[in-house]
């Protein structure tokens, strides 16, 4: 009995200090500013460590993996995906004051269509208050590139691989698999003709992907718009704006290109790494802000959450998460992705 009542008050105890920890948590969090940034490069980018305060500054967001709202790279404090944390962080740095330009750095193939555009649309959000520079890292194809179209300029090592301006569905038709070898047959009720679109108990119908090559072409025709406006909204020349326009038009067929083909058709601005990018940044900040000595603004890291990881002191654990949370992950988040999206870089997703 006295065990019982021990173990009672254990568990009691136990949730109270969970409580306040997540109290404590809380406060933390609303008395914050919104931001906290952290010294971000490589050795030359690094001038210390900032924790929240003032100072003007160049925020580094990083966008990486695939472009979509699927958490399944979220962790137990942070429930978003990591294009959705980049397009939040790049709406708190369009309104820090603190913040005189913006670093993306995109190492994407892509992802769906809707989070390509909100990312376009948030980049375009900073353009309006301050510049901002994408540096582009092994690859940023697709929505990838959808998403830095937006940017003042774009810089990419040569060997990155771009463009793939283009919008893919895919599904595949098991029928006879089901059907005539393991004798399975698909049982269907809908309440219109097009609910079952693309399932893979039947083939498609002519009507199924007349309705599926309208949506691609819409998708396409948004996606090609969003690109030549972005890469030829500050051309004043009539002439060489449509030379630019002819260029990007002839190869948006969904190939990829390398970062140095991308110079020459006019997808990037130069060929560069993180170091390059930063010193077009402050360039362009020192400009637009009229100040003198740009090169002084540092490349700090912008973060505007605050993690139990960071209250504990283990903000670095995090970045093990992949291989320490491998039990929490999803079964399919352990195929690699060019098999799970193989040949979709940017695609639509069906939804149910």
């Amino acid at each position: 009995m006295n065990a019982n009542v021990s173990n009672q008050k254990f568990i009691a105890l136990t949730l109270i200090s969970f409580c306040v920890l997540a109290l404590i948590l809380g406060v933390v969090q609303l008395s914050k500013a919104p931001s906290n940034i952290k010294a971000v490069g490589s050795k030359e980018s690094i001038s210390g460590t900032f924790m929240g305060g003032t100072g003007d500054r160049l925020a580094f967001i990083s966008l990486e993996g695939m472009i979509s709202e699927d958490l399944s790279d979220s962790s137990v404090f942070q429930r978003e995906s990591t294009a959705m944390k980049a397009r939040r962080l790049l709406y708190y740095a369009a309104k820090d004051t603190n913040v005189k330009g913006v670093l993306l750095r995109i190492n994407s193939p892509g992802g769906t269509v809707g989070m390509s555009q909100e990312l376009y649309d948030a980049v375009s959000e900073v353009r309006k208050h301050k510049p901002i520079v994408v540096s582009m890292g092994d690859v940023a194809a697709s929505g990838g590139y959808y998403t830095a179209a937006a940017a003042d300029r774009i810089l990419a090592n040569p060997g990155t691989l771009t463009a793939s301006i283009g919008v893919i569905l895919q599904t595949i038709n098991a029928e006879k698999l089901l059907t005539d070898k393991l004798g399975i047959k698909a049982v269907t009720v809908k309440s219109g003709k097009f609910k079952d679109i693309l399932s893979p108990y039947r083939p498609a119908t002519e009507a199924e992907l007349s309705l599926l090559q309208d949506i691609i072409d819409s998708s396409y025709h948004q996606f090609l718009e969003a690109v030549l406006n972005g890469r030829t909204r500050d051309i004043k020349d009539p002439e060489v704006r449509n030379n630019r326009i002819r260029a990007i038009t002839a190869i948006a067929d969904g190939r990829v290109v390398l970062g140095s083909q991308a110079v020459e058709i006019g997808l990037v601005d130069q060929t560069g790494g993180l170091e390059d990018a930063k010193r077009v940044l402050q360039n362009l900040a020192g400009e637009r802000f009229n100040i003198s000595r740009p090169d002084r603004l540092t490349l700090q890291e912008y973060e505007s959450t605050f993690s139990i990881w960071d209250f504990l002191g283990l903000g670095a654990v995090q970045n093990l998460k992949p291989k320490m949370g491998a039990v929490l992950t999803p079964p399919e988040s352990v195929i690699p992705n060019s098999i799970r999206y193989a040949n979709q870089p940017l695609w639509l997703m069906e939804s149910f």
